[in-house]
């Protein structure tokens, strides 16, 4: 079985191993953009990587870093790997999907389309007439669809699509994020201005107001005793920065080894998002790779968060002062230890990028 796969952002180490533990069941072609924006850090594309079972080509997406890009290679590969699947992470609501499974729709013999949805909200703020038009179309032309949430699946039906699905979360990568030696912990630590008994809450993604980012700063100036330590780019940046009492620190944009060190110095990981009108938390992929470095996870009740969190202490309500407060009065958790050992059982079992790639493989062959 050969499935070829869009995929529409960087192809960075952390990612990669899901392609190549899905290659472990089927031969697997990537085709990812040359070029690239990952958080505030432009990327080229090298040569392809991968191995016999998976190649990882990088080519053109014309318009780049655009939600209507096209690939004009995507038929030369439709012709040459043969595959039986096109793998396009892409959502039902984008004209970019419609024209890539038209593609491998009107390919000889024909190619089955499975898309995966991550949108867990029924009618975003930013839907128009062409996503109401392009959710029509791709309905059509999609054999199966992958949902990455309970949510993404029940708006996938509530929107129309009647065909076969299955929930199957993005993942963290077990082999690139893991916890850190006492050692070298305790250096990053130093090196991060933390002392001892600095009980260190860590933040990674969009430095923007949907993640919450206002209210933890409104509330942590409570805590003596806590830090906070972000990472990313959005413009929140400087205000974080500006925290009284030096209590937050932002350290930009972190990726590969920093981002994974960054982690494995912290003592939580958090995600304090809020639902607003065209957005809502999907996944949460800093709490996974938090959490696979040996960090517990906080964070609010939106969206698939609690999937991730698990424990009524470590969830608060999003949007709320208090709530919020309440949470962090608990820190250090009396049941520390428990919930680390719960929360990461739960993502080796369900979020590793080799139980995604298992449960993807069992999707693909039952449609076969």
């Amino acid at each position: 079985m050969k499935v070829l796969i869009l995929w529409s952002g960087a192809v960075v180490p952390a990612y990669r191993q899901f392609f190549l533990e899905l290659a472990t069941h089927m031969r697997v072609r990537v085709l990812s953009p040359r070029s690239w924006t990952h958080g505030s850090k432009s990327f080229q594309a090298g040569p392809g990587k991968g191995h016999a079972a998976c190649e990882i080509i990088p080519v053109a997406y014309l318009p780049g870093r655009s939600s209507r890009y096209f690939v004009p290679a995507l038929a030369f590969h439709l012709w040459a790997f043969r595959p039986r699947y096109l793998y396009i992470m892409d959502e039902m609501d984008r004209p970019s999907l419609a024209w890539h499974a038209l593609a491998a729709r009107l390919a000889w013999p024909p190619v089955r389309v499975i898309n995966y949805a991550l949108q867990n909200l029924k009618a975003p703020g930013y839907h128009r007439w062409h996503h109401r038009l392009a959710t029509w179309i791709n309905q059509k032309l999609v054999s199966r669809s992958i949902a990455a949430s309970k949510e993404a699946d029940e708006i996938l039906k509530s929107n129309g699509f009647t065909k076969p699905t299955r929930v199957i979360p993005l993942w963290g990568s077990e082999a690139f994020f893991f916890p850190g030696e006492r050692d070298s912990i305790r250096e990053s630590r130093r090196g991060l201005g933390l002392a001892d008994d600095d009980v260190a809450i860590l933040y990674a993604g969009s430095m923007v107001e949907a993640k919450g980012l206002l209210l933890l700063k409104a509330v942590l100036p409570r805590f003596p005793r806590l830090r906070v330590l972000s990472a990313g780019s959005g413009p929140l940046e400087k205000s974080c920065a500006e925290t009284p009492g030096g209590k937050w620190t932002h350290l930009g944009a972190l990726e590969g080894e920093d981002l994974r060190r960054f982690y494995q110095a912290g003592d939580y990981i958090i995600l304090p998002s809020m639902t607003m009108a065209d957005w809502k938390e999907q996944i949460g992929r800093s709490l996974i790779e938090g959490i696979l470095c040996g960090c517990a996870a906080l964070g609010s009740d939106s969206g698939h968060i609690p999937e991730l969190t698990l424990f009524p202490e470590t969830t608060f309500r999003q949007g709320d002062a208090e709530s919020l407060a309440g949470m962090l009065a608990g820190l250090p958790l009396a049941n520390a230890k428990a919930v680390r050992e719960a929360q990461l059982n739960n993502v080796r079992e369900r979020f590793t990028a080799r139980a995604v790639a298992r449960e993807t493989w069992k999707f693909l062959q039952a449609a076969a």
